[in-house]
Protein backbone atom coordinates (compact mmCIF):
# COMPACT_ATOMS: atom_id res chain seq x y z
CA UNK A 1 0.00 0.00 0.00
CA UNK A 2 1.38 3.37 -1.00
CA UNK A 3 2.17 6.45 1.08
CA UNK A 4 0.25 9.48 -0.20
CA UNK A 5 3.45 11.53 -0.29
CA UNK A 6 5.26 8.93 -2.42
CA UNK A 7 3.36 7.56 -5.42
CA UNK A 8 5.81 7.04 -8.28
CA UNK A 9 3.56 6.01 -11.16
CA UNK A 10 3.14 7.00 -14.80
CA UNK A 11 -0.58 6.22 -14.69
CA UNK A 12 -2.86 7.14 -11.78
CA UNK A 13 -6.27 5.44 -11.84
CA UNK A 14 -8.82 6.81 -9.37
CA UNK A 15 -11.47 4.13 -8.81
CA UNK A 16 -12.96 2.40 -5.81
CA UNK A 17 -15.81 2.10 -3.36
CA UNK A 18 -17.81 -0.38 -5.41
CA UNK A 19 -17.11 -3.17 -7.87
CA UNK A 20 -18.98 -1.06 -10.44
CA UNK A 21 -16.11 1.44 -10.37
CA UNK A 22 -13.24 -0.96 -9.78
CA UNK A 23 -13.88 -3.67 -12.35
CA UNK A 24 -14.08 -1.31 -15.39
CA UNK A 25 -10.91 0.41 -14.19
CA UNK A 26 -9.11 -2.91 -13.84
CA UNK A 27 -10.27 -3.88 -17.30
CA UNK A 28 -8.70 -0.74 -18.78
CA UNK A 29 -5.51 -1.22 -16.75
CA UNK A 30 -5.06 -4.78 -17.98
CA UNK A 31 -5.48 -3.69 -21.61
CA UNK A 32 -2.80 -1.03 -21.02
CA UNK A 33 -0.45 -3.71 -19.70
CA UNK A 34 -1.18 -5.76 -22.82
CA UNK A 35 -0.19 -2.74 -24.91
CA UNK A 36 3.21 -2.58 -23.24
CA UNK A 37 2.76 -0.28 -20.23
CA UNK A 38 4.75 -1.61 -17.27
CA UNK A 39 2.35 -2.94 -14.60
CA UNK A 40 4.55 -1.36 -11.92
CA UNK A 41 3.92 2.07 -13.48
CA UNK A 42 0.14 1.86 -12.98
CA UNK A 43 -1.22 2.82 -9.56
CA UNK A 44 -4.75 2.84 -8.16
CA UNK A 45 -6.20 5.51 -5.88
CA UNK A 46 -9.37 4.73 -3.97
CA UNK A 47 -11.23 4.79 -0.69
CA UNK A 48 -10.29 2.81 2.41
CA UNK A 49 -12.88 0.06 1.94
CA UNK A 50 -11.57 -3.54 2.02
CA UNK A 51 -13.07 -4.22 -1.41
CA UNK A 52 -10.31 -2.23 -3.12
CA UNK A 53 -7.50 -4.39 -1.79
CA UNK A 54 -9.39 -7.61 -2.48
CA UNK A 55 -10.16 -6.84 -6.13
CA UNK A 56 -6.94 -5.01 -7.00
CA UNK A 57 -4.54 -7.25 -5.04
CA UNK A 58 -4.53 -10.22 -7.46
CA UNK A 59 -3.38 -7.91 -10.27
CA UNK A 60 -0.37 -6.62 -8.29
CA UNK A 61 -1.12 -2.93 -8.76
CA UNK A 62 -0.02 -0.59 -5.98
CA UNK A 63 -2.98 0.91 -4.13
CA UNK A 64 -3.19 4.28 -2.41
CA UNK A 65 -6.17 4.58 -0.04
CA UNK A 66 -7.31 8.15 0.55
CA UNK A 67 -8.65 9.00 3.99
CA UNK A 68 -11.70 10.78 2.62
CA UNK A 69 -15.48 10.59 2.94
CA UNK A 70 -18.27 11.74 0.66
CA UNK A 71 -20.14 15.03 0.92
CA UNK A 72 -23.85 15.15 1.66
CA UNK A 73 -26.13 17.51 -0.23
CA UNK A 74 -26.86 19.63 2.85
CA UNK A 75 -24.56 22.02 4.72
CA UNK A 76 -23.37 20.32 7.90
CA UNK A 77 -20.36 20.33 10.23
CA UNK A 78 -19.57 16.87 8.93
CA UNK A 79 -19.42 18.31 5.41
CA UNK A 80 -16.80 20.83 6.52
CA UNK A 81 -14.67 18.03 7.92
CA UNK A 82 -15.17 15.97 4.76
CA UNK A 83 -14.19 18.95 2.62
CA UNK A 84 -11.05 19.47 4.68
CA UNK A 85 -10.09 15.83 4.14
CA UNK A 86 -10.52 16.21 0.39
CA UNK A 87 -8.34 19.33 0.36
CA UNK A 88 -5.62 17.60 2.42
CA UNK A 89 -5.71 14.61 0.09
CA UNK A 90 -5.32 16.89 -2.91
CA UNK A 91 -2.29 18.59 -1.29
CA UNK A 92 -0.64 15.22 -0.65
CA UNK A 93 -1.26 14.12 -4.22
CA UNK A 94 0.06 17.40 -5.62
CA UNK A 95 3.25 16.87 -3.61
CA UNK A 96 3.56 13.35 -5.03
CA UNK A 97 2.89 14.59 -8.56
CA UNK A 98 5.46 17.38 -8.24
CA UNK A 99 8.08 14.87 -7.15
CA UNK A 100 7.34 12.29 -9.84
CA UNK A 101 5.01 13.70 -12.45
CA UNK A 102 2.46 11.14 -13.72
CA UNK A 103 1.87 10.96 -17.46
CA UNK A 104 -1.92 10.73 -17.17
CA UNK A 105 -4.58 10.58 -14.45
CA UNK A 106 -7.92 8.87 -15.12
CA UNK A 107 -10.98 8.85 -12.86
CA UNK A 108 -13.94 6.47 -12.86
CA UNK A 109 -16.17 8.49 -10.52
CA UNK A 110 -16.66 8.72 -6.78
CA UNK A 111 -15.67 11.43 -4.32
CA UNK A 112 -12.13 10.03 -3.92
CA UNK A 113 -11.43 10.71 -7.62
CA UNK A 114 -11.73 14.47 -7.07
CA UNK A 115 -8.36 15.10 -5.28
CA UNK A 116 -6.10 13.25 -7.76
CA UNK A 117 -7.79 14.64 -10.86
CA UNK A 118 -7.82 18.21 -9.57
CA UNK A 119 -4.19 17.90 -8.47
CA UNK A 120 -3.30 16.67 -11.96
CA UNK A 121 -5.17 19.50 -13.63
CA UNK A 122 -3.39 22.11 -11.51
CA UNK A 123 -0.07 20.62 -12.63
CA UNK A 124 -1.12 20.42 -16.31
CA UNK A 125 -1.12 16.62 -16.32
CA UNK A 126 -3.63 15.15 -18.81
CA UNK A 127 -6.91 14.26 -17.07
CA UNK A 128 -9.36 11.63 -18.36
CA UNK A 129 -12.86 11.01 -16.99
CA UNK A 130 -14.80 7.77 -17.51
CA UNK A 131 -18.54 7.65 -16.70
CA UNK A 132 -20.03 4.15 -16.77
CA UNK A 133 -23.52 5.01 -15.50
CA UNK A 134 -26.46 6.30 -17.48
CA UNK A 135 -26.54 9.37 -15.21
CA UNK A 136 -23.29 11.17 -14.38
CA UNK A 137 -22.41 11.43 -10.70
CA UNK A 138 -21.55 14.72 -9.01
CA UNK A 139 -17.81 14.04 -9.05
CA UNK A 140 -17.69 13.33 -12.77
CA UNK A 141 -19.93 16.30 -13.59
CA UNK A 142 -17.35 18.50 -11.88
CA UNK A 143 -14.27 16.76 -13.24
CA UNK A 144 -15.52 16.59 -16.83
CA UNK A 145 -15.14 20.38 -16.97
CA UNK A 146 -11.38 20.14 -16.51
CA UNK A 147 -10.74 16.86 -18.35
CA UNK A 148 -8.66 16.45 -21.49
CA UNK A 149 -10.92 13.59 -22.61
CA UNK A 150 -14.28 12.27 -21.39
CA UNK A 151 -15.67 8.81 -22.12
CA UNK A 152 -19.12 7.44 -21.37
CA UNK A 153 -20.93 4.16 -21.70
CA UNK A 154 -23.80 5.79 -23.56
CA UNK A 155 -25.17 9.19 -24.55
CA UNK A 156 -25.82 10.99 -21.27
CA UNK A 157 -26.37 14.51 -20.04
CA UNK A 158 -24.32 16.45 -17.55
CA UNK A 159 -20.75 15.88 -18.73
CA UNK A 160 -20.40 17.86 -21.93
CA UNK A 161 -19.83 15.88 -25.13
CA UNK A 162 -18.25 12.57 -24.15
CA UNK A 163 -16.99 9.94 -26.55
CA UNK A 164 -19.42 7.02 -26.27
CA UNK A 165 -17.51 3.72 -26.03
CA UNK A 166 -19.69 1.31 -24.03
CA UNK A 167 -19.08 0.07 -20.50
CA UNK A 168 -15.48 -1.08 -19.89
CA UNK A 169 -15.78 -4.74 -18.89
CA UNK A 170 -13.92 -6.55 -16.12
CA UNK A 171 -10.35 -7.77 -16.86
CA UNK A 172 -11.22 -11.43 -17.41
CA UNK A 173 -13.60 -10.46 -20.20
CA UNK A 174 -11.42 -7.71 -21.66
CA UNK A 175 -8.47 -10.11 -21.81
CA UNK A 176 -10.65 -12.65 -23.70
CA UNK A 177 -10.52 -15.13 -20.82
CA UNK A 178 -14.26 -15.11 -20.19
CA UNK A 179 -16.08 -18.31 -19.34
CA UNK A 180 -18.77 -20.03 -21.40
CA UNK A 181 -20.29 -21.38 -18.19
CA UNK A 182 -19.05 -24.95 -18.57
CA UNK A 183 -16.35 -24.64 -15.93
CA UNK A 184 -18.68 -23.09 -13.38
CA UNK A 185 -21.20 -25.90 -13.75
CA UNK A 186 -18.43 -28.49 -13.42
CA UNK A 187 -17.08 -26.80 -10.30
CA UNK A 188 -20.46 -27.08 -8.57
CA UNK A 189 -21.58 -30.33 -10.20
CA UNK A 190 -24.57 -28.67 -11.91
CA UNK A 191 -25.89 -30.80 -14.82
CA UNK A 192 -26.05 -29.14 -18.23
CA UNK A 193 -29.80 -29.74 -18.45
CA UNK A 194 -30.52 -28.22 -15.02
CA UNK A 195 -31.73 -24.64 -14.84
CA UNK A 196 -29.38 -22.30 -12.99
CA UNK A 197 -30.64 -19.11 -11.36
CA UNK A 198 -27.86 -16.78 -10.16
CA UNK A 199 -28.85 -14.19 -7.55
CA UNK A 200 -26.75 -11.33 -6.19
CA UNK A 201 -27.25 -7.80 -4.94
CA UNK A 202 -23.99 -6.01 -5.63
CA UNK A 203 -20.59 -6.16 -3.94
CA UNK A 204 -22.03 -5.53 -0.47
CA UNK A 205 -25.27 -7.44 -0.97
CA UNK A 206 -28.89 -6.31 -0.65
CA UNK A 207 -30.87 -7.30 2.46
CA UNK A 208 -34.27 -7.06 0.81
CA UNK A 209 -33.24 -9.33 -2.07
CA UNK A 210 -31.58 -11.78 0.32
CA UNK A 211 -34.65 -11.95 2.53
CA UNK A 212 -37.01 -12.50 -0.40
CA UNK A 213 -34.83 -15.31 -1.78
CA UNK A 214 -34.35 -17.10 1.53
CA UNK A 215 -38.04 -16.85 2.44
CA UNK A 216 -39.11 -18.00 -1.02
CA UNK A 217 -36.96 -21.12 -0.83
CA UNK A 218 -37.92 -21.88 2.77
CA UNK A 219 -41.62 -21.88 1.88
CA UNK A 220 -41.51 -23.66 -1.49
CA UNK A 221 -42.88 -26.91 -0.09
CA UNK A 222 -45.84 -25.09 1.43
CA UNK A 223 -46.67 -22.98 -1.59
CA UNK A 224 -49.14 -23.74 -4.36
CA UNK A 225 -46.83 -22.31 -7.02
CA UNK A 226 -43.57 -24.22 -6.94
CA UNK A 227 -40.91 -25.07 -9.48
CA UNK A 228 -41.34 -28.32 -11.39
CA UNK A 229 -37.96 -28.55 -13.13
CA UNK A 230 -34.56 -29.34 -11.67
CA UNK A 231 -33.25 -25.96 -10.60
CA UNK A 232 -30.06 -24.82 -8.90
CA UNK A 233 -30.12 -21.46 -7.11
CA UNK A 234 -26.67 -19.85 -6.76
CA UNK A 235 -26.96 -17.05 -4.22
CA UNK A 236 -24.20 -14.52 -3.44
CA UNK A 237 -25.37 -12.96 -0.17
CA UNK A 238 -22.76 -10.22 0.32
CA UNK A 239 -20.60 -9.49 3.33
CA UNK A 240 -22.79 -6.83 4.87
CA UNK A 241 -25.69 -9.25 5.41
CA UNK A 242 -23.90 -12.57 5.57
CA UNK A 243 -24.16 -13.14 9.32
CA UNK A 244 -27.85 -12.29 9.21
CA UNK A 245 -28.63 -15.02 6.66
CA UNK A 246 -25.82 -17.55 7.14
CA UNK A 247 -27.78 -19.98 9.36
CA UNK A 248 -30.83 -20.03 7.08
CA UNK A 249 -28.66 -20.37 3.98
CA UNK A 250 -26.74 -23.25 5.50
CA UNK A 251 -29.97 -25.09 6.34
CA UNK A 252 -31.30 -24.56 2.81
CA UNK A 253 -28.09 -25.85 1.25
CA UNK A 254 -28.54 -29.17 3.09
CA UNK A 255 -32.20 -29.68 2.18
CA UNK A 256 -32.87 -32.51 -0.32
CA UNK A 257 -35.08 -32.11 -3.37
CA UNK A 258 -35.11 -30.94 -6.97
CA UNK A 259 -34.39 -27.35 -5.96
CA UNK A 260 -30.73 -27.19 -5.00
CA UNK A 261 -29.31 -24.17 -3.19
CA UNK A 262 -25.67 -23.02 -3.20
CA UNK A 263 -24.58 -19.86 -1.42
CA UNK A 264 -21.46 -17.74 -1.08
CA UNK A 265 -20.62 -14.78 1.10
CA UNK A 266 -18.84 -12.99 -1.74
CA UNK A 267 -17.75 -13.93 -5.24
CA UNK A 268 -15.19 -11.79 -7.05
CA UNK A 269 -15.76 -13.89 -10.19
CA UNK A 270 -19.56 -13.85 -10.28
CA UNK A 271 -19.32 -13.36 -14.05
CA UNK A 272 -18.60 -17.10 -14.28
CA UNK A 273 -21.98 -17.83 -12.71
CA UNK A 274 -23.67 -15.31 -14.99
CA UNK A 275 -22.18 -16.98 -18.05
CA UNK A 276 -23.55 -20.36 -16.90
CA UNK A 277 -27.02 -19.15 -15.91
CA UNK A 278 -30.46 -19.78 -17.28
CA UNK A 279 -31.71 -16.62 -15.55
CA UNK A 280 -30.09 -13.92 -13.40
CA UNK A 281 -31.71 -12.01 -10.51
CA UNK A 282 -29.79 -8.87 -9.59
CA UNK A 283 -29.60 -5.10 -9.22
CA UNK A 284 -29.25 -2.96 -12.33
CA UNK A 285 -25.84 -1.32 -12.09
CA UNK A 286 -24.20 -0.43 -15.37
CA UNK A 287 -21.42 -3.02 -15.19
CA UNK A 288 -23.92 -5.77 -14.39
CA UNK A 289 -26.16 -4.66 -17.26
CA UNK A 290 -23.19 -4.76 -19.63
CA UNK A 291 -22.23 -8.28 -18.53
CA UNK A 292 -25.81 -9.50 -18.95
CA UNK A 293 -25.68 -8.18 -22.51
CA UNK A 294 -22.24 -9.61 -23.19
CA UNK A 295 -23.30 -13.09 -22.06
CA UNK A 296 -26.82 -12.74 -23.55
CA UNK A 297 -28.57 -13.59 -20.30
CA UNK A 298 -32.24 -12.98 -19.44
CA UNK A 299 -32.75 -11.36 -16.08
CA UNK A 300 -35.10 -10.26 -13.35
CA UNK A 301 -33.85 -6.81 -12.37
CA UNK A 302 -34.50 -5.18 -9.00
CA UNK A 303 -33.08 -1.65 -9.35
CA UNK A 304 -31.54 0.02 -6.32
CA UNK A 305 -34.11 2.67 -5.33
CA UNK A 306 -31.66 5.33 -4.09
CA UNK A 307 -29.02 5.09 -6.82
CA UNK A 308 -27.62 8.48 -7.94
CA UNK A 309 -29.88 10.01 -10.55
CA UNK A 310 -32.09 6.92 -10.30
CA UNK A 311 -29.83 5.41 -12.95
CA UNK A 312 -30.54 1.81 -11.96
CA UNK A 313 -34.24 2.22 -12.63
CA UNK A 314 -33.43 3.72 -16.02
CA UNK A 315 -31.01 0.88 -16.81
CA UNK A 316 -33.60 -1.74 -15.85
CA UNK A 317 -36.38 -0.15 -17.86
CA UNK A 318 -34.18 0.02 -20.98
CA UNK A 319 -33.67 -3.74 -20.80
CA UNK A 320 -37.34 -4.37 -20.05
CA UNK A 321 -38.45 -2.33 -23.07
CA UNK A 322 -35.97 -4.30 -25.19
CA UNK A 323 -37.53 -7.55 -23.99
CA UNK A 324 -34.33 -8.66 -22.22
CA UNK A 325 -35.48 -8.36 -18.62
CA UNK A 326 -38.41 -8.38 -16.25
CA UNK A 327 -38.37 -5.65 -13.59
CA UNK A 328 -39.51 -5.91 -9.98
CA UNK A 329 -39.22 -2.57 -8.20
CA UNK A 330 -37.77 -2.63 -4.72
CA UNK A 331 -41.04 -1.60 -3.05
CA UNK A 332 -42.84 -4.46 -4.85
CA UNK A 333 -40.29 -7.13 -3.97
CA UNK A 334 -41.37 -9.99 -1.72
CA UNK A 335 -40.84 -13.73 -1.62
CA UNK A 336 -44.25 -14.15 -3.29
CA UNK A 337 -43.65 -11.66 -6.10
CA UNK A 338 -40.21 -13.11 -6.80
CA UNK A 339 -41.52 -16.67 -6.86
CA UNK A 340 -44.36 -15.78 -9.24
CA UNK A 341 -41.99 -14.06 -11.64
CA UNK A 342 -39.42 -16.85 -11.60
CA UNK A 343 -42.08 -19.55 -11.99
CA UNK A 344 -43.51 -17.89 -15.10
CA UNK A 345 -40.13 -17.32 -16.76
CA UNK A 346 -38.51 -20.66 -15.93
CA UNK A 347 -41.55 -22.55 -17.20
CA UNK A 348 -41.25 -21.06 -20.71
CA UNK A 349 -37.99 -21.83 -22.57
CA UNK A 350 -39.16 -19.91 -25.64
CA UNK A 351 -39.59 -16.73 -23.62
CA UNK A 352 -36.14 -17.20 -22.09
CA UNK A 353 -34.64 -17.68 -25.54
CA UNK A 354 -36.24 -14.46 -26.82
CA UNK A 355 -35.00 -12.61 -23.74
CA UNK A 356 -31.51 -13.99 -24.32
CA UNK A 357 -31.41 -12.70 -27.90
CA UNK A 358 -32.78 -9.35 -26.78
CA UNK A 359 -30.13 -9.10 -24.04
CA UNK A 360 -27.39 -9.61 -26.61
CA UNK A 361 -28.89 -6.80 -28.65
CA UNK A 362 -28.52 -4.35 -25.75
CA UNK A 363 -24.76 -4.81 -25.50
CA UNK A 364 -23.09 -1.75 -27.01
CA UNK A 365 -19.47 -2.83 -26.80
CA UNK A 366 -16.55 -3.04 -24.41
CA UNK A 367 -15.05 0.40 -23.82
CA UNK A 368 -11.71 -0.89 -22.49
CA UNK A 369 -9.93 -0.96 -25.83
CA UNK A 370 -10.76 2.59 -26.91
CA UNK A 371 -10.09 4.11 -23.48
CA UNK A 372 -6.75 2.29 -23.20
CA UNK A 373 -5.81 3.40 -26.73
CA UNK A 374 -6.32 7.08 -25.84
CA UNK A 375 -4.50 6.70 -22.52
CA UNK A 376 -1.57 5.06 -24.32
CA UNK A 377 -1.41 7.97 -26.77
CA UNK A 378 -1.43 10.48 -23.89
CA UNK A 379 1.29 8.57 -22.07
CA UNK A 380 3.50 8.45 -25.15
CA UNK A 381 2.82 12.11 -25.82
CA UNK A 382 3.91 13.06 -22.31
CA UNK A 383 7.08 11.01 -22.70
Amino acid sequence: MADGWMFHKDVWIAAGGTAGHLLPALGVAEVLVGMGIDRAQIGFIGSNRPLEAELIGPYSYELLNLDTVGLSRNFTIANLAAGARLVFAAIKLMAAALRDRPKVVVGFGGYFSVPPLLAAKLLSVPVVVVETNSVAGRANRLLARVASRVFSAENIEGIGSPEVVGVPLRPEISASQSSDGTEFRKDYNIPENAQLVTIFGGSLGAEKINRAVITMLETLDKSRTGFDAEICFYHVIGRRDFQLFEASATALSKRPGKQRYIFQEFDTSVYRAISASTLVVCRAGSSTIAELGYFKKPSVLIPLPNAPGDHQRKNAEVLERAGAASVIYDNELSSESLQRRLSILLADPEVLERMSKAAGGTFNGNGCGRIAEVLFQLIEGER
